[in-house]
């Protein structure tokens, strides 16, 4: 799959919906068109005690399937606090002049890698593309406006603050000079700030899509999913802040549900597209909201990431 005297792109793919999805992603990025496919090299860092990776290796021998021991230590192929760890260690392992970021129930769409590597060609530290949901029920559609409300088409070529870390190209030199943010654990927020503050610049664009395709996705894991997200969001956040402070943000949860529906129905009028899915998931949205809540809540007070951290 891969020349490492010329390799032009380094896809690393974050493990979430867990092995079961990867086959589908890595068909995908195996068939991409107009793209020289020698050229890609195809990242896989997995938590080192899951063992359903074993038979993928001897599907896709041309992927570099990479074990790594996590910190946060919760059950093997359930623990959603190890993404930034995963993405790290992506990152290092990444010999491309362009490095990018997927996830594994993502399907990047045919000329993803042409487009992704075309746009590289402006010099935008990094860009990103747009989402789509591909599984039309209730549960998929809120776990997907909850995240990506945001990227979803249509919307115009442009310069942007924001990026979505599932669908994402760095140019190898702008994470070189900002290797100290991301190289324990990356994290989009600090990783696009610092890049803006060295003067580079992000762009968004609407021809590089991937494709959410989340098969057997519960309200149940989904729940679970956004409680540990939001109390790792959280407990970062307020990691090293006094006693009172964190009561304080603990009160501020009281706004949070409101806030992000608000944001979320709001990208559904401005896009004036999946107004019907939005209704038809919005139970499910207000009960997804409600368990991240509780997670932050939860983070704040405790000012620990995750149950299973040290600290």
């Amino acid at each position: 799959m891969q020349c490492p005297e010329s390799i032009r792109l380094s896809v690393a793919i974050t493990i979430v919906s867990g092995a079961r999805h990867l086959p589908a992603c890595l068909a995908a990025l195996q068939k991409q068109r107009d793209c020289d496919t020698r050229q890609i090299e195809i990242l896989v860092p997995h938590d080192e005690r899951d063992e359903q990776f074993a038979p993928l290796q001897q599907d896709f021998p041309q992927v570099r399937f990479h074990p790594v021991t996590l910190t946060a230590q919760g059950p093997a192929g359930l623990c959603h606090e190890h993404f930034d760890e995963l993405r790290s260690v992506g990152l290092r392992l990444a010999r491309g002049e362009v490095v990018a970021l997927l996830e594994d129930h993502e399907i990047p769409a045919p000329d993803w890698c042409k487009n992704l590597l075309d746009a590289h060609r402006m010099p935008h530290a990094a860009v990103g593309g747009a989402i789509e949901n591909d599984i039309d029920r209730p549960v998929n559609w809120a776990a997907y406006f909850l995240d990506y409300s945001r990227y979803q088409p249509p919307f115009k070529a442009g310069p942007s603050g924001c990026l979505t870390d599932v669908n994402i190209g760095y140019k190898r030199s702008a994470l070189e000079s900002t290797r100290q943010v991301w190289e324990q654990a990356f994290s989009e927020p600090a990783l696009h700030a610092a890049l803006l503050g060295a003067g580079h610049t992000l762009w968004l664009s609407p021809d590089i899509v991937v494709y959410q395709h989340r098969t057997g996705l519960t309200l149940s894991r989904t729940m679970r999913e956004r409680y540990v997200w939001g109390r790792y969001f959280a407990g970062n956040r307020i990691s090293g802040k006094s006693p009172v402070v964190r009561l304080a943000f603990c009160a501020m949860t009281l706004t949070v549900p409101g806030i992000i529906l608000l944001k979320k129905t709001r990208d559904i009028i401005t896009r004036q597209r999946h107004g019907g899915a939005f209704l038809r998931a919005l139970p499910a949205t207000l009960l997804l909201i409600l368990c991240w809540t509780w997670g932050e809540f939860t983070g704040y007070l405790t000012a620990r990431p995750s149950a299973y951290s040290s600290r």
